[in-house]
This record gives structure tokens, sequence and C-alpha cells, in this order.
């Protein structure tokens, strides 16, 4: 917010402060004024400000907008973050993460006008993605001591910058990353994705979800291949049940190798997380 004050000079040379008698405008939507001179941005850009009194107008004052990403709210323009909750105690969940350089959490970007795709614009969204292409390391470490509020130790400067592109999120590593990061992906695209901490007999796992206009909610873990093993694209389709074996399948197999992935051990747990609480 900006507090504007206006002067008004008279005849005799005398001066007063108008503040609230004049009539305060904006040329555009970047900025709100209220009736006492107080300026508060909307979005980025540049507006005019000027004050008026018993037909006189004043010269315009230009005031620049850059938006912050708001620490409180999450919010960023059109996008607002979302940190992934485990629902059974509500611990935030931690791992290598791609988007924070401070706290090691999982980091959900999410677009407000991002909209459900169809299969065929979800196949064609994966096939452009280049995540799955990315090699898995097994380098992940126990995520950092943290005291209050997990958020308060995300990198709020370094998300606005990969939110504009003007920075780049750090490579996955392992399974939580290639989630996160297809996440972002496809909300920063427009497309509503969810990301899916699953828990297995063999350990803990993460996947994304899309719930397509005609094919219902479809399962993708995008995960990327252990160095070495031939593999070029590894995005995968996988059926989620409590109970059932998880074996994902090659949506883009690598000529010469089985679509069908080994069982990796059977869902004991998982859930479905949209956009995360903050």
């Amino acid at each position: 917010m900006m507090q504007f004050t206006a002067t008004g000079t008279y005849a005799d040379g005398s001066t007063a402060d108008i503040t609230n008698n004049a009539a305060w405008a904006h040329d555009n939507n970047t900025v709100s004024i209220d009736t006492f001179g107080i300026a508060t941005g909307i979005a980025a850009g540049d507006a005019r400000i000027t004050a008026a009194l018993s037909g006189i107008i004043s010269p315009a004052v230009s005031l620049s907008v850059t938006p912050v990403i708001n620490p409180a709210t999450g919010d960023y323009g059109n996008y607002y973050l979302g940190l992934v909750t485990d629902d059974s105690n509500g611990e935030t969940f931690g791992g290598d993460g791609c988007y924070d350089d401070t706290g090691k959490f999982i980091v959900l970007i999410n677009n407000e006008h991002a909209v459900d795709p169809t299969y065929a614009q979800l196949v064609s969204f994966l096939k452009s993605d280049k995540t799955d292409e990315y090699p898995y390391l097994d380098t992940n470490n126990a995520p950092d001591t943290y005291y209050g509020t997990a958020k308060s130790h995300v990198d709020l400067t370094r998300i606005q910058n990969i939110i504009d592109g003007t920075s780049q999120p750090d490579n996955p590593d392992v399974c939580s990353d290639f989630a996160e990061r297809l996440h972002n992906d496809a909300e920063i695209d427009g497309i509503r994705c969810a990301y899916v901490p699953v828990a297995l007999s063999t350990g803990l796992h993460a996947l994304d979800a899309f719930q397509t206009t005609d094919k219902g909610l479809i399962y993708i873990d995008d995960t990327g291949a252990v160095p070495g093993n031939g593999v070029s694209r590894c995005v995968k389709t996988v059926s989620i049940a409590v109970g059932q074996n998880y074996q994902p399948v090659s949506l883009f197999p690598t000529p010469g190798y089985s679509s069908t992935w080994e069982v990796v051990g059977t869902v004991i747990s998982f859930q479905v997380t949209w956009d995360g609480s903050w």
C-alpha cells in the first residue's frame, strides 16, 4: 500500500491538505485507491494516479506495482502455494525438494486457472514434459529440523522467480522430487494436478494424479530411471488401490523394453492432495 496526499493551492497563495476531500482516480486495474488516497497494488504494471477537486485535476503521478508472494497466504497473482501434509497426523512432508533451498519441503505451486484435461490433452502434456528424463539418484536426505510453521522456511523469492521464469527448480533426485516437479509443471501449464504420497509394503513413494474429463482419475508415476538401465522415457500409468500391487506401465515405452515395470510393493495407504495447505 502507498499513501498519496494532495495539496491545494489557492488564489491568495495559501495551501491546504485536501487529501480527504479530493476524488482519487487511476487509469488501469493494476491498483485500487480509496477515498483517502491509499493505493493498493493488485497486479504487476504501471498506473497513473490523479486527484481532482472542484473540476481541477492534478498532474498524474506514476506508480509501479511489483507483486510478491504473500507470506501469510502463499498467494501470488493467480498462483497460490501449498505444502503437503499427512492427513493422519498433520505433519508436513519433507524431502529433497526442487523448489526450496531452505527447509527441504515439497512445495506445490497451484494455478487458480488450471483445469482438468481430457485424456488426450494429458498425454500431449506428458509427452512434452521432460521431468521423467532426469535420472533417479536416490540421494534423499532427512528433512531439516524446523521451528514454527514449515512455510516460514520456504524460500519465497526463489519460488517467485521460478513462477516468473527467471529461475529454474533443482533437478529431481528421488520420487518425491519427480512428483513435485510434474505437479508444478502441469499447474504452470494450466493443467490441474494432484500430488499423491503412497505407503507401500517396501517403503514410501510419491506420484501424481489427473482428473481427466473423459477417462476419470489417472495416476502418473513420473520417477526417472536408475542411470544405466537404458530406458529413456519413464512416464508411467499405475492403478492405485489399498492391498493391490503397485506395478507401473510405461505410457511411452522405450523400444526393445517391456512396457510393464516390476512390482514395487503392495499399496498400504495413499492420499490425493490437490492444493496442499499453507
